[in-house]
């Protein structure tokens, strides 16, 4: 998604003596509250996909740096539900910028099942807020959409798969939106590489993720997950901190 007007600007606010006592009122403005896991983590859990270990009470912190030059927080965490009778994982993700939320607030709420070793995605739900302006995403995903292989076929250099959705787009004062074409993205294993993020060193395994003509470079490491994200017109992810979660030795 674009981040524009990152300096928090509005090109159409009229230039008068109003405008520059508006300009000494105080901005009311409440960052959103952490988010946190609902219960710590079972030391005897055994993820079913060790790359995309979904540990419920887990929680990682990333630094976010956009080219634009907009730098921000990441926290992600884990929680376990009950959804028709089979267990489902609540992956909630936090995105707050630097200075609390003024220029970008995200909040992402993504739902998996495991697949035996596979991890398959079956809801997500996105609420953004950039320079004031809200917006809500609703991800419709098109018949199994597996957001990660097993272990075997991802160590396995070339390893590909896809999955599609459509969206729905929801703003204040506005009719939904939705797109007849649905978004697929496609996945290619690029084998094993070394990665040092701030959380440390890791040997990870490299996936291209591509929409399109874009591409996103994640790097999985085995106990953790996600460890780095770099797209192609230079936003970075890169993991700090972790907890509930352990690197395999």
């Amino acid at each position: 998604m674009a981040l524009t007007a990152c300096n928090g600007k509005n090109a159409n606010s009229p230039s008068n003596s109003n405008t520059n006592d508006n300009a000494n009122r105080p901005l009311v403005f409440t960052p959103p509250a952490p988010i946190k896991p609902q219960s710590p983590p079972d030391p005897n859990f055994v993820a079913c996909n060790p790359y995309f270990p979904l540990v419920p009470g887990s929680l990682k912190k990333f630094s976010l740096v956009w080219p634009t030059g907009l730098v921000a927080d990441a926290t992600v965490v884990v929680d376990a539900a009950q959804e028709n009778g089979r267990k489902v994982f609540v992956e909630t993700m936090q995105i707050v910028d630097k200075a609390g939320g003024v220029n970008k607030a995200e909040k992402t709420v993504r739902k998996y099942v495991c697949d035996a070793e596979r991890v398959q995605i079956i809801d997500e739900i996105t609420e953004n807020r950039i320079d004031g302006k809200e917006n809500t995403v609703e991800f419709k995903f098109r018949d199994v959409a597996i957001a990660m292989l097993d272990p075997t076929s991802l160590k396995r250099k070339g390893s590909t798969w896809t999955y599609s959705f459509y969206q729905l787009f929801k703003s204040p004062g506005q009719l939904p939106a939705a797109p007849e074409e649905p978004v697929i993205i496609s996945f290619e294993s690029l084998g094993e590489e070394e990665v040092t993020v701030p959380a440390g060193k890791f040997k990870a395994a490299k996936v291209v993720r591509r929409v399109g003509q874009n591409q996103v470079f994640d790097y999985f490491v085995p106990g953790l997950g996600l460890v780095k994200r770099q797209s192609a017109e230079g936003t970075l992810w890169e993991l700090k901190e972790y907890s509930g979660v352990t690197p395999a030795e």
